[in-house]
């Protein structure tokens, strides 16, 4: 029986326009269990990041996700995934292997990468409490993530920690491009 999988969420828009995120719903890849995360629940954040299933340039980036979950526990950790390419059973096996130490929330119908303007996995996006974007980008300047030069997400992160503005507010995603479902 295939899993009814689903994401959704509370959107608010600024009088700028700037979209901000207060509330992300969905189900864990997982468990299958409803996850929800606030993002006034983190003292200094939020982080999301697309991935894929199958994306090699999106499975470089992990090992380098789950050691930023675990130096920055200040921060929510979710991953979003949104491709339509991968079905629920691929997207489960591949993540029961990796064993991100933060959940895996399925973005049906790429709600959210559609909400959030993600073009790539692996593609990162740090909120702060009320929800607003500090940066949208790549983790690193490379497709490969052990072989960068440039950790964008970790210096963000390490400018956030220490009370100042991020260094930078976007970086290149490289990646593959997340495969949206057909309209």
């Amino acid at each position: 029986m295939k899993i009814s999988l689903f994401l959704t969420l509370t959107v608010l828009v600024s009088p700028l326009f700037a979209k901000s995120l207060t509330t992300v719903d969905g189900t864990d890849v997982l468990s299958g269990k409803a996850v929800k995360v606030e993002m006034k629940s983190a003292t200094k954040g939020t982080v999301l990041v697309f991935l894929s299933a199958k994306c090699p340039c999106s499975a470089s980036h992990e090992g380098i996700l789950k050691e930023l979950a675990t130096q920055y526990k200040d921060f929510n950790f979710i991953a979003i995934h949104s491709n339509a390419d991968e079905n629920a059973e691929m997207t489960k096996a591949h993540f029961s292997s990796v064993a991100l130490n933060f959940p895996v929330l399925q973005d049906s119908k790429s709600h959210l990468a559609n909400e959030l303007g993600a073009l790539k996995t692996p593609h990162a996006f740090v909120l702060d409490k009320n929800g607003e974007v500090l940066y949208q980008g790549g983790v690193t300047d490379s497709h490969t993530g052990p072989s960068a030069k440039n950790q964008f997400l970790k210096e963000v992160l390490e400018d956030l920690q220490a009370g100042k503005a991020p260094r930078m507010k976007e970086g290149r995603a490289l990646g593959c491009f997340i495969q949206r479902e057909d309209a």
